[in-house]
Parts: C-alpha cells; structure tokens; sequence
C-alpha cells in the first residue's frame, strides 16, 4: 500500500492515559432481552440492574441458569406469562427473559493501547452509523475479530439498548465503547498519538487488498447513505475501497465492517 505524507510522530513515549469516568447516573428504565445478552450483561455489570423477569413454567435449563446468576447478584426474579415478556419488547426474539436495567455505562475516556504494542492494535470507529441492527452486528464482529475497542459519537448514535444488545449477541456488554464529542478531533489525537487512520470510502485510491496489520489502525466506517463526512474523510491517513465484480454497487455497512477486519486480520 502506497505510504501517505503524514510523518509517523518521533516521540516514543506511550500515549497520555485517559481515566475512565465515573460509572453512568440511574437512567431510565430499560429491557435487554434475550439469553445471551442478559447473560453478558449480568457478567460484566456495566448497567444498572433492577430485575430479571422469567417466562413462568418454561422450564428451558438456560433459563435456570440465569435464574442462578441473578440470585448469585442478589437480583430479584420475577416469573411472569409470556404474554407480559411479548409486551416489554414487541416483535422481538425474547427467548422467556428480559431484563429491566438501565443505560449502558459507555465510556467518554479510556486508556487505548499503546500502538506500538504487538500484534499491533486495531480500533473500530463509526462516523454517524445509526442504525442499532448495524451498530449491533459490527460489534458483534469486533468481538469475533478481537478488535481492542468501539469509538462513535456522543450524538447521532443509536441507543445502546435491546436491540443493539440482541443484535451483537451480547458483544455490546463487554467490549470497550468509547463516546466522544467530536470525532475528528479524537481521530487527530490518536494520530499523534501513534495509530494510523484508515476510512472505508466507495472514492478510496488504495485496495482494501493492500491493507496489513504492519501498524496500529482506526478503521472507520461511515454513515448508512451518506458514508464518510468530507472532514472525516480528510483526516484518514488512507482511504480504501471494496471492489467487487456484481452488479451491486454498494454494501451494508455491517457487512464492509466484516469484510475489511477479515483483511486486516487475515495480514496481521
């Protein structure tokens, strides 16, 4: 891949640490449903908990295993009719569980890795992806690929609820999510830092064929119809394309996500 104009930053010191800030406030009332979510969610604690609710009668043992793992958190368990489980979360897969909790206690500060750490460090960031189905399934293959963490705007962002969660099969319980006010200055910062910033654009001059783990990487990914913002897209060090040979000519962003960390991994 063709080396870019910007100068690598000299100083060899790690980067500045960042604090993590201070664990969310009680937000309202929110159900996760589903059993692998509400088991993730259980696990790593990173909401505020405030019941589990069973399909009464059920008898499905993972259901018993939840069961076991809030009680085990002193959470109360209620059993209730299906019909009430239909109620909380309409249409969705509740698989006889929901769980009533609050908001997600993301980040607005986190002590990234250091980028001149082997294997080099890679990080996933969205510019304005809204939609929670394909915030979902792109954390759930950040999970899959070992991507060290998720950055996306405070604003213009879907919520971290149900849907995310059951979407990511849990993913978004436990995997660093980072919420920053201004994304291009985030992305300048982390260029000084040491990392390397890739944007995915249908524009891009470089294959996504010629991208390797030979250095720490953001990978950033763009809006469902808009793509990359012009100052994003300015800021990336590379831009890279997807080619393909079909008569379709764009992809789902959740589906380039898998596609270019299957690339970068696969070099690493």
């Amino acid at each position: 891949m063709r080396k870019p104009t910007r100068t690598p930053p000299r100083s060899s010191g790690k980067p500045p640490a960042r604090g993590r800030r201070p664990a969310a406030p009680r937000g309202r009332e929110e159900g996760l449903y589903g059993i692998q979510p509400i088991t993730e969610a259980l696990r790593h604690r990173r909401r505020p908990l405030e019941a589990l609710l069973l399909k009464d009668g059920s008898g499905n043992p993972r259901l018993e295993e939840l069961r076991a793992l809030a009680e085990e958190l002193k959470l109360p368990v209620k059993r209730v009719e299906g019909r009430e489980l239909d109620q909380r979360c309409p249409g969705a897969v509740h698989q006889g569980a929901v769980l009533l909790c609050g908001e997600l206690d993301t980040q607005e500060a986190l002590d990234l890795p250091d980028p001149r750490q082997q294997p080099y460090p890679v990080l996933m960031a969205l510019d304005q992806v809204e939609d929670p189905h394909n915030l979902g399934a792109i954390l759930r293959t950040c999970g899959f690929f070992g991507v060290e963490a998720l950055v996306m705007p405070r604003d213009h962002a879907p919520p971290l609820g149900g849907v995310v969660a059951k979407s990511s099969t849990g993913v978004s319980e436990w995997l660093p999510i980072l919420k920053v006010p201004n994304l291009h200055r985030f992305l300048k910062q982390q260029q000084q830092a040491g990392y390397w910033v890739v944007g995915l654009d249908m524009e891009g001059a470089e294959p996504l064929t010629g991208l390797k783990r030979d250095r720490a990487l953001i990978l950033v990914l763009g809006n469902e119809g808009q793509g990359l913002r012009p100052l994003t897209r300015q800021t990336c060090d590379w831009a890279v394309q997807i080619s393909g040979s079909g008569a379709v000519e764009s992809l789902n962003v959740s589906n380039a996500a898998a596609i270019t960390l299957h690339q970068v991994f696969r070099e690493g």
